[in-house]
């Protein structure tokens, strides 16, 4: 979908980092199609990203769905690549990808396989905390969702040893809780070459929420992974604050990385997250599809 005339006037609705059921959300990618057109402005255009955490899995029926939109809605294939940075889990988005693409979903497969023995594990500490709950218990939402913590976090809650999903990771699922089990990730640059050998354009993932590398850390991330072949940075995230915004733009420029921008939205299991607003007044510009080739 490009803009036509008459919609150089209407406003351009963006979000180009958004979870499914394929993962960690909780509307499928049909639901997300059809909320990012009920959320937008009548005839205004709209063009969104599906990034699923180290899954393709929903690519195709979210296609399908936005295919029957087509005059209006602009659906770009992505996903969100976890990677170990020296002990920190960097986020590399990837956009523009060919989903069918053997080396990236082979890659894909493996980082599933290490989510799956990392699930059996949590289980087996939340059973020596004395928590009664089993794997056979947990059963994903949809055919072909992906299980992870959240998922967890929902069968503390049904059995009611916690309150919310929130709380679930808190107290026992976070990283540095009692239940908290590392899995094996790529590194940053093996997913920047997956990425950009599927054909897609990679992009770090909101630099500001890595809180255990201090501002120098972050600037090396940067020049390390432009280095290795990163395109872009993201630079428009919810949790943003203007002074936030305006340091990784600067990044952006200093390096030559084109600037995007989304959400990160999962529906019900980061429930303060809305589509194109974020936390209420986030927007992401126009400016960044410029650079964005889709």
């Amino acid at each position: 979908m490009k803009l036509k005339k008459g919609e150089l006037f209407l406003k351009t609705y963006i979000d180009l980092h958004i979870h499914s059921t394929a993962s960690d959300g909780t509307f499928s990618p049909t639901e997300i199609v059809n909320k990012a057109l009920k959320l937008a402005e009548k005839d205004s255009p709209v063009v969104i990203a599906l990034t699923d955490h180290d899954t393709v899995a929903g690519i195709d029926e979210f296609q399908k769905a936005a295919a029957k939109h087509k005059d209006r809605l602009t659906a770009i294939s992505g996903l969100e690549i976890s990677t170990d940075y020296h002990g920190v889990e960097i986020h590399v988005l990837g956009y523009n990808i060919d989903i069918h693409n053997k080396e990236l979903l082979d890659r894909l497969a493996v980082c599933r396989e290490s989510r799956d023995g990392r699930n059996e594990k949590i289980i087996q500490k939340l059973q020596e905390q004395g928590f009664k709950i089993s794997m056979d218990e947990i059963k994903p939402d949809k055919p072909g969702e992906t299980i992870a913590r959240p998922h967890i976090a929902k069968l503390l809650m049904k059995k009611k040893y916690v309150s919310s999903v929130q709380e679930a990771f808190d107290k026992y699922l976070a990283e540095g809780r009692c239940c908290y089990v590392e899995r094996i990730m790529p590194t940053p640059e093996e997913a920047i070459h997956l990425i950009k050998n599927s054909g897609g354009i990679p992009v770090l993932a909101h630099l500001m929420l890595y809180k255990k590398l201090d501002s120098s850390q972050k600037e090396a991330l940067v020049r390390e992974l432009k280095e290795a072949g990163l395109i872009g940075i993201e630079t428009y995230y919810n949790t943003y604050t203007p002074v936030e915004q305006e340091y990784v733009a600067g990044l952006a420029k200093q390096w030559g990385l084109i600037e995007t921008g989304g959400t990160d939205f999962h529906g019900q299991n980061k429930p303060h997250i809305s589509l194109f607003t974020g936390q209420g007044e986030m927007e992401v510009p126009q400016k960044v599809l410029e650079n964005l080739k889709y």
